[in-house]
């Protein structure tokens, strides 16, 4: 069989990640609820992801590395909470419907510049589409946001782990990605 739907949540899992959700499963604890040894490793690990992911993505802090169910969780959380009634923000037409919905609002990618206004709080863009694969310049975007001292978010769900990414250097704020594709 040819499994062709590794895009969406994948159905084929390699026996390491088997044997760890079975490891998860049967020896550790909650990893937030308690002080007794399974919860205490199970903290371990998650932090050890946490100093993995950042390390992977040139994030400064792991203590900033936060996971969530998904990027659309992620970009919600984001979204929600980093902007305020009012506020402008600069996308592209390029988004997935979950930086769409919550900014309400399509622009074009010649046009980020142009776009700032003095209530301009952040620049919110794939690095790729999830339609058409086209990868936006998240150097170029992330370098004008920091030079205009604006937030700059990332949805990373199409290219983490395949495509290099360096928050600091791309001057990224937040970077949202989904463990599944």
């Amino acid at each position: 069989m040819i499994y062709l739907d590794n895009a969406a949540t994948t159905l084929r899992k390699p026996p390491c990640v088997i044997d760890a959700v079975v490891r998860a499963m049967t020896t550790l604890g909650n990893s937030g609820r308690s002080a007794h040894e399974e919860s205490l490793t199970a903290s371990r690990i998650i932090y050890d992801a946490r100093e993995a992911a950042a390390a992977l993505f040139g994030c400064p802090r792991a203590d900033q590395v936060a996971f969530t169910a998904n990027s659309t969780e992620a970009l919600n959380i984001a979204i929600g909470g980093l902007f305020s009634p009012g506020d402008h923000v600069i996308s592209t037409d390029c988004e997935h419907n979950s930086v769409l919905r919550p900014l309400y609002r399509r622009v074009r990618y010649d046009d980020f510049a142009a776009l700032i206004r003095p209530n301009t709080r952040a620049i919110v863009c794939t690095h790729a589409s999830n339609l058409t694969g086209n990868l936006l310049d998240i150097g170029r975007i992330g370098r004008l946001a920091h030079e205009r001292g604006l937030l700059f978010v990332v949805d990373a769900s199409q290219t983490a782990g395949t495509v290099e990414i360096d928050m600091e250097r791309q001057h990224i704020d937040v970077l949202c990605f989904t463990g599944h594709k």
